[in-house]
């Protein structure tokens, strides 16, 4: 690990890991908002921050055509830190319309697929309300509209969910509205399986 202490080591860092830090963290928010550690995802940093550069590369010889002043400081500040912004977004919107594994299907490649749990895709890819049925532990369910007010945690330690509104089966199977609004929040000790039915 690099001392630090020293000055020129803080001007590599700041050059090579803080791109790549902040287009993870930013392409993370579309995705399932989680980072790893520092020490375990330094090397994807670095990497990330090449790749980036390697974009970036016609700003940086335009950047050094200018007179040392303000202005070519701004301009370096600006690709370190608004430009990762920017590529880590995008990064984030193509992950999450899943445009390179469109890609990848058009040349008949198979690419592992960046989302960690079925959790995180199903959940991330609700979006317009739908109706849903929580089954619990004991054997119950919970039925009700998991829209736009509703939650689904992405900490996997806890795994809980939100339902904006709830709503009664009968026997039939036919959904109802309840006269009075309420929502209900389901810990992930009592949650068995959920059901995704159709949208609203």
């Amino acid at each position: 690990m690099p001392d630090l202490k020293d000055l020129n080591n803080i001007y590599l860092i700041a050059a090579f890991i803080i791109p790549g830090l902040i287009i993870s963290y930013m392409r993370s928010r579309f995705i399932t908002g989680r980072m790893e550690k520092f020490s375990d995802a330094a090397l994807g940093y670095l990497t990330l921050t090449l790749v980036y550069y390697g974009f970036a590369l016609p700003l940086v010889g335009w950047i050094l055509t200018f007179e040392q002043g303000p202005v070519k400081t701004l301009l370096w500040w600006s690709l370190l830190i608004a430009g990762p912004v920017v590529f880590g977004l995008v990064l984030g919107v193509a992950t999450q319309r899943e445009w390179l594994r469109w890609i990848a299907n058009k040349l008949r490649l198979r690419m592992v697929h960046n989302t960690p749990t079925s959790w995180d895709w199903r959940f991330s890819n609700c979006q317009n309300a739908r109706f849903v049925m929580v089954t619990l532990s004991d054997g119950s369910s919970v039925a009700g509209i998991f829209g736009t007010g509703s939650f689904a945690s992405t900490d996997p330690a806890e795994r809980d969910i939100y339902i904006e509104e709830l709503m009664d089966v009968g026997e039939d199977g036919s959904w109802s509205y309840r006269e009075e609004p309420a929502g209900v929040l389901i810990l992930a000790k009592e949650i068995r399986y959920i059901e995704f039915k159709k949208e609203l």
